[in-house]
């Protein structure tokens, strides 16, 4: 049946109000995008604004960041003192960005402070009765630092007190390895007793 004038007019003009209402949906949108693209170049104006600022927070971070590797138990020393050097590179790099260098201070920050949370065994060299030996290390936490000798005939502690090793008394050795072994996961972990230095001012 064919549609009466009256008829196809109101088809149409449904069709008008739909498109308007498509319309509006589309200017709102758009209205909601150029809002939005106005504050993201505002954010990077001020963003540019507070970089001579960031720059030397970054720095003094950075600066900080060595002190506390130096004074720190000299565990992983190279590698930890190389991520330094690393970043004092990228804080000199004109192409770095400033959001690359705080990302990479961050970054390391968060590892450093990993380690106070974890216990990890490695190998290493140290000077043994005059003599450079490749060792067992065992660290737990930033508490204790110890090495061992492959014959396990030797184990010292490092003893922050006086910034050196200091060798073990031969009754330790036994389970200065049993922890060695726990941290490296070739055993299950188990009570042990381990020697201590006393906290600083103690």
């Amino acid at each position: 049946m064919a549609q009466t004038v009256d008829q196809e007019f109101a088809r149409e003009l449904k069709l008008v109000e739909g498109l308007k209402v498509y319309n509006k949906q589309l200017e709102d949108q758009l209205n909601a995008q150029t809002v939005a693209k106005r504050e993201i170049l505002v954010s990077i104006d001020k963003a540019k604004d507070l970089e001579p600022q960031v720059a030397p927070l970054l720095g003094k971070m950075l600066d900080a960041l060595e002190k506390f590797v130096k004074a720190d138990l000299p565990f992983q020393k190279e590698d930890r003192m190389a991520s330094v050097f690393k970043l004092k590179d990228l804080m000199t790099n004109p192409e770095a960005t400033t959001s690359s260098r705080f990302r990479s201070i961050m970054d390391i920050y968060t590892v450093e402070m990993e380690y106070g949370n974890n216990y990890e065994a490695y190998k290493a060299v140290q000077n043994v009765n005059g003599e450079d030996i490749e060792v067992d290390m065992l660290r737990i936490g930033r508490v204790a630092l110890y090495f061992q000798t492959k014959d396990q005939k030797v184990s010292a502690m490092w003893d922050t007190a006086n910034n050196g090793w200091k060798i073990l008394p031969s009754d330790t050795n036994r389970n200065i390895r049993k922890a060695i072994k726990v941290a490296a996961k070739t055993t299950a972990p188990e009570l042990l007793s381990l020697p201590l230095t006393a906290p600083e001012g103690v």
